[in-house]
């Protein structure tokens, strides 16, 4: 069981991860319906996907990328960018959670159930969790209405997932496989052999 992971992935994937975390999000506001609201959200739609080959390490890229997002262009008060910061991990965070204790990693995922089920449990639960609690830190800082949060909460929640579905599970499919062979995935075995 233990030898299936490898413990040894590049020291790069550090700074890569932080890279392109902060290039998309810097990239994300040209494609928004409101301020503060994505339609195609890279930081999330890319993370998603880094931190099942590369682990936790990208929740600090994805929170550093959200501190100087959120530094250079938000209204939020102090705490507020701190837990923007912190929401936006989490939705990333929770997905390698399900991806780690459910083990997908060693499954089969080339079964179209699994497939879907593995979508379901890496990517539409994890964002619809970290989506309220974002929207809840957009609302209470004031960005958002109180009185329309229900309806951004889905409107930025569903975006996200049909993003993952369009975006982040097809990158995740087609370079997996190539991810693992040259050994910069957590795992040996790729679960599309």
């Amino acid at each position: 069981m233990e030898q299936e992971l490898n413990r040894h992935i590049p020291w790069w994937t550090w700074v890569v991860a932080i890279l392109i975390q902060i290039v998309a999000r810097f990239t994300g506001p040209f494609v928004f319906i409101q301020p503060g609201f994505y339609l195609v959200y890279l930081p999330y739609l890319i993370g998603s996907v880094l931190i099942l080959w590369w682990g936790p390490r990208v929740v600090l890229a994805v929170a550093i990328a959200s501190l100087l997002g959120s530094l250079s262009g938000t209204h939020l008060s102090p705490w507020g960018i701190i837990l923007f910061a912190g929401s936006e991990g989490l939705k990333v965070y929770l997905g390698w959670l399900f991806w780690k204790y459910l083990k997908f990693d060693r499954m089969n995922l080339k079964n179209a159930g699994r497939l879907f089920y593995f979508w379901m449990m890496a990517f539409v639960i994890p964002n619809f969790i970290g989506s309220y609690v974002l929207m809840a830190v957009l609302t209470l800082d004031g960005i958002f209405f109180q009185a329309d949060f229900l309806r951004d909460y889905l409107q930025m929640a569903l975006a996200d997932t049909f993003m993952s579905l369009v975006i982040s599970l097809p990158v995740f499919i087609f370079l997996s496989h190539k991810m693992t062979q040259n050994g910069w995935t957590q795992w040996r075995k790729s679960p599309f052999e």
